[in-house]
C-alpha cells in the first residue's frame, strides 16, 4: 500500500469516526430530551447551556496550552478569583471601566502563571506540587484582601456594577467563537502549538529538533494565561463578584474545566484538540443542565456526577497507555 494511499483510509478512518462520534452525541440529546419532556431543546435552554459553557471553553482552551507541554497546574481556579477581582478593582474603585477590567485581569492572570510554572520549571519540581502552593498563596492574598474589605467597605470583595456586558448575550457568544478561532489557529497552524505538542508527546524527539523546551513552555503558559483572564472576564462580568476561598476550594473552579480538558483529550484521535474542548464543555454543561431539569441538586448529586466523569474521561484519555500514569 503507498503512503498516499495510506494517509487517504487514515482520513477516511477519522472522517467516518466523527460522524460516528457527532450521531452518538446527537443521539444522546434526542434522547435526554425525551426524558426532560421537550424543555432542553427549547431557545431560552439552549441559551443557558450556552452562556455556561463559554467560561469552562476558555479556561480549558488555556489549560491546553499550558497541559500539553506536561505542566499540571492546579493554581489556575486561585488565580482566575485572584485576578478577576484584581480586575474589579481597577473597573470599579480606579474608575477605568472596561479597560481596566480586561486589561488588569488578564495581566494579572498573565503575571501570576507564569510565577507559578517559573516555579515549578526552574527549580525541578512536580508541577502538580507548586500549583497547589501557588494556589495556596493566591487564596490567602484574596482572602487578605476580602477581610480588608470587609472592615472598610462592609462587602468582602468588590462587586462588579455596570461593565459587564463581557457576560451578556451575544456579546459572549461572539468571543467565544472568536476565541475558538484564534486557539484553534494558534494550537494547530503555528510553531508553538507543534512544539508545546511535541514536547508533551516526546522529550527526546523534542531535544532532537531542538526545541527549547523552557522557553516554549513559558510561552505556551503565557499564551495559554490570556485565554485564562478572557475567562476570568467573562465569568466575572456574567456573576457580577467571585468571592474568595481558602483550603482550596478554588479548585471546584475549574472541576468543569478539567473535565472538559480529559473528555477533549479522549477524542483527540477524532477531532482536534480545540474543537473537542469546545464540543466537550457545551456537552458537560448540557448534561448538568439535564441534571438540574430532573431536579438532582447541585452540591451533592450534581459534584458526584462530576466527580464521576472526571475520573470516566481520565480512563478514557489514558485507555490503551503503556507505562506509569503520572
Amino acid at each position: 500500500m503507498s503512503f498516499s494511499q495510506k494517509n487517504n483510509n487514515e482520513k477516511m478512518k477519522r472522517i467516518r469516526n466523527q460522524i460516528i462520534l457527532f450521531a452518538g452525541i446527537a443521539l444522546l440529546v434526542v434522547i435526554s430530551n425525551l426524558i426532560v419532556g421537550g424543555s432542553l431543546l427549547t431557545f431560552g435552554n439552549l441559551k443557558t447551556i450556552i452562556s455556561h459553557a463559554i467560561f469552562p471553553s476558555f479556561v480549558t482552551w488555556g489549560m491546553m496550552f499550558i497541559f500539553t507541554s506536561g505542566i499540571i497546574d492546579l493554581s489556575i481556579g486561585a488565580n482566575i478569583l485572584l485576578s478577576a477581582n484584581v480586575g474589579a478593582i481597577f473597573a470599579m474603585d480606579l474608575g477605568m471601566g472596561y479597560f481596566g477590567l480586561i486589561f488588569a485581569t488578564i495581566l494579572c492572570t498573565v503575571v501570576l502563571e507564569q510565577l507559578s510554572v517559573n516555579c515549578s520549571v526552574s527549580l525541578k519540581i512536580p508541577s502538580w506540587i507548586s500549583g497547589l502552593g501557588m494556589a495556596l498563596v493566591f487564596e490567602a492574598i484574596l482572602t487578605i484582601y476580602a477581610t480588608i474589605r470587609s472592615k472598610t467597605e462592609g462587602s468582602s470583595v468588590i462587586t462588579l456594577k455596570g461593565f459587564r456586558g463581557m457576560g451578556t448575550m451575544p456579546l459572549m457568544a461572539i468571543v467565544w467563537i472568536v476565541g475558538f478561532i484564534i486557539a484553534y489557529l494558534l494550537f494547530n497552524r503555528t510553531t508553538l502549538g507543534l512544539n508545546i505538542r511535541a514536547i508533551g508527546g516526546n522529550e527526546g524527539v523534542a531535544d532532537a529538533m531542538g526545541i527549547d523546551k523552557k522557553k516554549t513552555i513559558l510561552l505556551g503558559a503565557l499564551v495559554g494565561a490570556v485565554f485564562i483572564g478572557l475567562a476570568a472576564v467573562i465569568q466575572e462580568s456574567y456573576a457580577g463578584k467571585l468571592s474568595s476561598q481558602s483550603g482550596l476550594g478554588s479548585l471546584s473552579t475549574i472541576f468543569k474545566s478539567l473535565a472538559t480538558v480529559l473528555l477533549a483529550g479522549s477524542f483527540e484521535r477524532i477531532i482536534s484538540m480545540p474543537v473537542g474542548i469546545m464540543v466537550g464543555s457545551v456537552f458537560i454543561t448540557g448534561l448538568f443542565n439535564v441534571l438540574t431539569l430532573l431536579g438532582v441538586p447541585s452540591g451533592t448529586g450534581q459534584e458526584i456526577c462530576l466527580g464521576g466523569i472526571v475520573i470516566l474521561c481520565g480512563i478514557i484519555s489514558h485507555w490503551g497507555f503503556k507505562g506509569v500514569v503520572k
